[in-house]
């Protein structure tokens, strides 16, 4: 038979594993920060691709980057797309100077940041001077609605390229929709059962070994 210090052991890193499972699903403190680092674009839970104004994003940051303007956007449409940050929920410049600095510190961008809420807009890096002043004459974008505000922050990204001297490709009719934050966050879960399952079954195998 097992002994308890043993058991109590192995009970500990099984519980261990499914926290770290479930948690690498489920809790982020700055979603943006940990997707900007592999893509130009941020739309709140829902993959750009799969977005009219996600594509459209894309497509614009893309060709700055090709200009050698880098740009990078995240849509922020509410208060949970900041993960722990909420704070910063209707700052959208506040929040624009965090992440460009977060981007700078954990993945050496040295590009532009903009940011966009319902609010306004923010923008941080290279091309912010300019910027800001072309951003503050737009109109506030006023909706929750991802994929309208997905295509405000393409108008505003195009705003920011202009003011700095290079022109970004105009907005396609791309009539695709999005797809449903709630199949992302579905895959996530299901990414996580199955981590939680092959530790179960090796701290299992290794019981029953013992």
């Amino acid at each position: 038979m097992m002994r308890p210090v043993r058991l109590r052991i192995a009970l500990l890193l099984a519980a261990l594993a499914a926290a770290v499972s479930a948690g690498g699903a489920l809790a982020n403190g700055d979603p943006a920060s940990d997707v900007l680092p592999f893509s130009n674009v941020y739309l709140s839970i829902v993959d750009p691709r799969s977005s009219s104004a996600g594509r459209d994003l894309l497509a614009a940051t893309a060709a700055a980057a090709k200009q050698k303007r880098p740009i990078k956007v995240a849509v922020i449409a509410q208060p949970s797309d900041l993960g722990l940050i909420g704070s910063m929920w209707q700052k959208p410049q506040t929040y624009a100077k965090f992440l460009g600095m977060e981007l700078f510190q954990f993945a050496h961008y040295r590009g532009t940041t903009l940011i966009a809420m319902p609010n306004g807009y923010g923008v941080y890096g290279p091309d912010a001077a300019k910027g800001r002043p072309a951003l503050a004459r737009l109109p506030k974008p006023g909706t929750g609605d991802l994929e309208q505000l997905g295509r405000d922050a393409g108008s505003a990204t195009r705003k920011v390229a202009a003011a700095n001297g290079y022109v970004l490709p105009a907005a396609s009719s791309d009539d695709g929709s999005g797809t449903s934050g709630w199949l992302i966050v579905l895959a996530a879960l299901g990414g996580a059962a199955l981590i939680a399952a092959a530790a179960f079954v090796a701290l299992r195998h290794w019981l029953l070994k013992t």
